[in-house]
C-alpha cells in the first residue's frame, strides 16, 4: 500500500505483543512502535514515521480534547489539509 509521499508500506494485522516485537533501535528511542497503528474498528490512527520527530493522530474530537487538556501531551490540531509538520521545522 501506498501512503504519505507514495512510500510502500506493508499493513499487517497483529496485537500489541507482536507489534511490538518487531522492531528494536528504533532512532526515537527505547520504543518500538510501528509507524503507522489503529484498532480493528479504525476508531483512531496513530502515526509515527521513522524521521519524524512528532507524532499524529487522528481521532475524534472528543479524544483530541482530552489530549489537550493532559499537560503531558504538547498538542497542536490540523485540520486535513494542512501540513502537521509542526513549527519551525522543515522537510528534507
Amino acid at each position: 500500500m501506498s501512503l504519505y509521499w507514495d512510500w510502500p508500506y506493508v499493513l499487517v494485522q497483529a496485537g500489541p505483543e507482536q507489534a511490538l516485537t518487531w522492531r528494536a533501535g528504533h532512532m526515537r528511542g527505547d520504543g518500538a512502535l510501528p509507524d503507522l497503528f489503529f484498532p480493528a474498528d479504525r476508531s483512531w490512527l496513530v502515526s509515527a514515521l521513522w524521521d519524524d520527530t512528532w507524532t499524529d493522530i487522528g481521532a475524534s474530537g472528543a479524544v483530541l480534547a482530552a489530549l489537550r487538556r493532559n499537560p503531558l501531551v504538547n498538542v497542536r490540531l490540523v485540520g486535513p489539509d494542512e501540513d502537521a509538520c509542526p513549527p519551525g521545522l522543515t522537510r528534507d
